[in-house]
């Protein structure tokens, strides 16, 4: 399926674009004094449920949200391969490069912190993708000049993926900008080049963000699989009889420093549940079998599930997605993770992990403590297996909920799939203690006055929540979180900052171009 295309003016083009793109092109007419081609568009994305087990390779349950940014765009012709890169935000000032002449790829320097950086990876990974597609063309030739004028409104350093939103819009703009109008770009293609993109700033991320930018689909979440391949399915949430679905985004405005704060927090989880996959390996007598590159290189609790089934219940084909499989073959995790640790509850410390996978201290702290700098006083194996085994099946329950129950009234649905993501902000606070006091007090108003499920999004420590509303209860939510949350917490917060705060949004549409 390929990237939609509206032209401006459409009737059919989203409601949000009408207002969105003549914003943008008047910036752009300002900027450079002409009219731009097209604009090129991409939205930031909130994660449902599945918060922690991508990197355990689970399927996760995001959806596109109605912020974006998009990429006003003119070809220049063939005597001036340069870009100019302009933005509506003045924080971020104007750049210019020459692309080499040769149909090498654009210098990208991790070290220097500036926007134009990312705007390099789209480039980048479309440059790649013109190679591959049309070597005859863009072997040996540059790229074709073009000024781009850039203006979003998804809130940088929110959770709410920015930098996947900006990099989706390039890299579509570039491939739109030499390819023309009769090449067509698929969802699938774009999403396969993006999700590489940030490495070349040093950002190793999963491909979650950039699936959820590029294949949202209105009044749809999206079931993201990872394996056997990187794969986004659209699900559309069930009509309802007198109300419509509206997810309420509420930033803590709480900044978990990633770098300092990892050795506790991110870089440990990653530890815990590898461990704890090779714990309950080695108490079941299998061996993991991962394919592709994983944390530590140790296999994760999926692989441990697939290699279980094969031995035990000689299923030798790994789990493939399906959901009622996935939701019978991870409820019996669940149990045999009680079996083989729940008498461990209070942790696991480095003595007592080592004589679990039968190897030395010292082999231990090498295989497992030196890769990411880490601290603690114990490892919780048990509590972080449960919440990526139970987060998981959270994921299918909730697909089941979408399509495959009836409901009598509108009220029924709500409490059903508010019921799942209020477990897995539960799970997120106990079990993996990603919450933080500002997320919990953010949930505790919300559920009074609204919402039916509120939990973390993202990595949690802070950053964003979100809330499922009715539509006809967003007002109330909105304004118990301003009242009793922001005008406590953050007493001189000003209006320009709560609309940044809060933001309300159904499931909205993915990438997409529009031709003047």
């Amino acid at each position: 399926m390929s990237v939609p295309e509206f032209k401006v003016g459409d009737k059919n083009i989203p409601t949000s674009l009408q207002a969105r793109c003549p914003e943008v092109i008047k910036g752009f007419e300002a900027t450079y004094g002409s009219k731009p081609d097209f604009v090129s568009r991409s939205p930031g994305r909130v994660n449902l449920i599945g918060e922690h087990i991508d990197y355990a390779d689970f399927s996760v349950l995001p959806l596109a949200i109605d912020v974006d940014m998009l990429c006003a765009v003119k070809v220049l012709d063939e005597k001036n391969p340069s870009i100019t890169l302009s933005n509506d935000d003045k924080r971020f000032a104007q750049r210019k490069f020459d692309l080499p002449l040769d149909g090498s790829y654009v210098t990208i320097d991790p070290s220097v912190s500036d926007w134009s950086n990312y705007f390099k990876c789209g480039l980048h990974v479309a440059h790649e993708f013109l190679k591959e597609i049309a070597p005859a063309k863009f072997a040996n030739a540059p790229l074709a000049g073009l000024q781009v004028y850039c203006k979003g409104n998804v809130p940088t350093g929110s959770g709410l993926s920015s930098s996947a939103a900006f990099i989706c819009a390039v890299a579509l703009a570039v491939i739109k900008g030499n390819m023309g109008d009769s090449y067509h770009v698929s969802k699938k293609d774009l999403t396969r080049i993006t999700v590489v993109a940030e490495h070349y700033v040093g950002v190793n991320n999963g491909g979650m963000d950039q699936a959820a930018s590029v294949c949202g689909e209105g009044d749809h979440a999206l079931y993201v699989e990872f394996k056997p391949e990187l794969k986004a399915t659209a699900f559309k949430f069930p009509e309802l009889k007198d109300d419509d679905v509206s997810f309420v985004i509420a930033n803590t405005l709480v900044v978990s420093n990633k770098f300092e704060t990892a050795p506790t927090n991110y870089n440990l989880r990653v530890v815990e549940v590898t461990a704890a996959a090779n714990v309950l390996a080695n108490k079941y007598g299998v061996v993991l079998k991962h394919v592709g590159a994983s944390n530590l290189n140790k296999g994760n609790l999926r692989d441990f599930m697939n290699a279980y089934y094969a031995r035990y219940h000689n299923t030798p084909e790994p789990w493939n997605g399906d959901v009622t499989t996935g939701i019978e073959r991870l409820t019996k995790m669940v149990e045999l993770v009680e079996e083989a640790l729940g008498n461990k509850k209070e942790g696991f410390t480095v003595e007592e992990t080592a004589a679990a996978l039968n190897c030395s201290k010292e082999e231990f702290t090498k295989d497992y403590l030196t890769t990411y700098p880490v601290r603690f006083q114990v490892l919780k194996l048990y509590q972080r297996a449960r919440h990526v085994y139970t987060e998981a099946l959270r994921v299918l329950e909730a697909l089941k909920v979408m399509t495959g129950t009836k409901f009598d009234t509108d009220q029924d649905f709500f409490k059903a799939f508010g019921g799942l993501m209020n477990k897995s902000q539960d799970s997120c606070d106990k079990l993996y203690e990603c919450s933080c006091p500002e997320t919990d007090k953010i949930c505790e108003i919300a559920l009074a006055n609204g919402s039916y499920g509120s939990r973390l999004t993202g990595a949690g420590w802070g950053g964003c929540t979100v809330h499922l509303v009715p539509s006809s209860s967003v007002e109330s939510v909105k304004k118990a979180l301003i009242n009793d949350f922001y005008k406590i917490k953050y007493p001189n917060i000003t209006d320009s900052e709560l609309s940044d705060a809060i933001i309300v949004s159904k499931p909205a549409l993915g990438s997409c171009l529009c031709e003047l």
